[in-house]
């Protein structure tokens, strides 16, 4: 019982760490009038036309590139970092704070749904457990996702989007993120590849 206890108290005193966390950020957010939320993809789309949907399975996400919500549900929840803004009396506290000790115990072993966008991922479900990743500065999470595909255009940031699509083919690699068009040519050029060539496990696990 009393190691019961000390592992509570220690989950609350995380909760609440991580809460200021959220409170610092949301009030830098405001001062520089900005959204103190997560993005919301369907907000994001929203008149933007697309070119379908593409399933890219189970993978390990970067939650860098992690930036929003799929839809708004239990945005205000979380600062636009993903930091619990809500009261430690609240259930969703009290829910936070049990994936919390789960995560410390066993790891989290079900992935997070999420969709990417333009090189940025939103969750669908698991965003407390994104959270949480987050707060102990974890560089991944794992995450079932759908690829949201942007229209292609005749600008320089749809074709640089596209040719990081076709290097993500070959490789599966999503840290990878270059502003200008060619910089994935030449990136595959200087590893001695093209886009044709395949690429063996040791290969991307050395590049990346």
């Amino acid at each position: 019982m009393r190691a019961e206890r000390a592992r509570d108290l220690m989950v609350i005193e995380e909760y609440k760490k991580a809460r200021r966390l959220a409170q610092r950020t949301f009030k830098k957010a405001v001062s520089q009038g900005i959204s103190p939320y997560p993005e919301v993809l369907d907000e994001v789309l929203e008149g933007k036309e697309t070119a379908g949907e593409r399933s890219l399975g189970i993978m390990e996400i970067p939650l860098g590139l992690t930036v929003g919500t799929k839809g708004a549900g239990r945005q205000n929840a979380f600062s636009r970092d993903f930091q619990p803004l809500l009261g430690e009396d609240s259930e969703f506290a009290a829910k936070w704070m049990s994936l919390y000790a789960s995560q410390m115990e066993e790891g989290f072993r079900d992935p997070v749904t999420a969709y990417e966008y333009k090189n940025r991922y939103y969750i669908q479900e698991g965003n407390k457990r994104v959270s949480i990743m987050k707060y102990l500065k974890m560089p991944t999470i794992a995450a079932k996702v759908t690829r949201i595909l942007p229209k292609k255009e005749d600008t320089k940031e749809s074709r640089v989007y596209h040719e990081y699509m076709d290097f993500f083919e070959l490789t599966k690699l999503d840290m990878i993120l270059f502003t200008e068009p060619g910089g994935y040519e030449k990136l595959l050029k200087a590893v001695g590849k093209d886009r044709h060539m395949p690429w063996s496990e040791e290969e991307i696990r050395r590049l990346k």
